[in-house]
């Protein structure tokens, strides 16, 4: 069980109303068209168009259901559909600098570390985001204290 399991909130929210939307007016703007305009549509454009319309929804909604799990044993990051695994002995630093709309892990290198966004927190929730980047640097250094 993890101690800190974080999600964009509010990505999520504006997410799904904007894939809403977006299908309510691919919908409305169909039911619009002259017949005579839509007559002039092959199957095949439908099919195109619709998938175009999955591919944007479904681009929207991985970067939104990106999550940061973390336990004592180390962190569990889901970057929309990449997962990383890292335990805390990889872990070289955390930035999360005035302005960053996310913070930032690195990881492996102390001089030239590699670094994976943490899209799970997202500085426009604020107060949550602060407190799950507190999170994180507590149980690294509880990570660290126990090594």
């Amino acid at each position: 069980m993890g101690v800190l399991v974080s999600y964009p909130r509010r990505m999520r929210i504006v997410g799904s109303v904007f894939s809403g939307v977006l299908v309510a007016a691919v919908i409305v703007g169909w039911i619009a068209l002259p017949p005579h305009l839509r007559a002039l549509f092959t199957p095949s454009q439908v099919i195109t168009l619709l998938l175009v319309l999955f591919v944007i929804i479904a681009v929207i909604m991985a970067v939104a259901m990106s999550t940061v799990r973390a336990d004592h044993a180390g962190l569990e990051i889901r970057n929309a559909v990449r997962i990383h695994k890292i335990g805390w002995h990889q872990v070289c630093g955390l930035v999360y600098r005035e302005g960053d709309p996310w913070p930032t892990l690195l990881i492996n290198d102390r001089e030239d570390p590699d670094k994976i966004m943490l899209l799970g927190i997202q500085r426009t929730d604020h107060q949550r985001a602060d407190r799950a980047v507190a999170t994180l640097r507590r149980l690294r250094t509880e990570a660290d204290a126990a090594r």
